[in-house]
């Protein structure tokens, strides 16, 4: 998956810090194979195609690459780096799967559930649901991640331009 190369040209310029989490996701995700959902309830994977990374980690990174080239953000790092951040960026990534038959073409399913946290004082400052679905071309490996590229594109913009205009407001009423 791949970072954003622009963002919107009204987002606000922005001092503060963030910190993004590597988003929490059920079993079934948190794998470098990617799913392939039947039913609501009936998971397999595709065979000889994985992940660079576990998914949430993959995703944690495409996100921080999001807002690093937005430059918009004064510093944008990962949890693991030891630096009190201004805001935290928490996340449960649900749906992320092809969804249909083998040998059919999916439409792949993508959905952040994020969280905005004021690092002082543990306080949450917005929270928002972000859920695409892409049809795929084909049923072949390249043109599903395509799909998932695709769709985790959208995902970024909306959760780059949320979370920077959400940080933004609340940075000034605390001020």
């Amino acid at each position: 998956l791949m970072p954003l190369t622009a963002v919107s040209g009204d987002l606000p310029q922005v001092t503060w810090s963030l910190a993004v989490d590597p988003p929490e996701t059920v079993p079934a995700l948190d794998t470098t194979r990617i799913a392939l959902a039947f039913s609501e309830n009936e998971f397999d994977y595709y065979a000889d195609a994985e992940w660079g990374d576990a998914a949430p980690i993959m995703v944690q990174q495409v996100i921080i690459g999001s807002f690093q080239k937005s430059g918009r953000i004064g510093v944008v790092v990962n949890e693991r780096e030891r630096m009190r951040t201004d805001f935290q960026l928490t996340s449960f990534l649900a749906p992320f799967f092809a969804a249909g038959r083998k040998g059919a073409a999916p439409e792949v399913r993508l959905g952040l559930n994020v969280q905005l946290i004021k690092s002082r004082g543990r306080q949450t400052v917005g929270t928002r649901a972000i859920n695409r679905a892409v049809q795929s071309s084909g049923a072949d490996i390249a043109s599903i991640v395509a799909a998932f590229n695709t769709g985790m594109q959208q995902v970024l913009e909306d959760l780059v331009a949320w979370t920077i205009r959400t940080g933004a407001t609340a940075a000034t009423a605390a001020s």
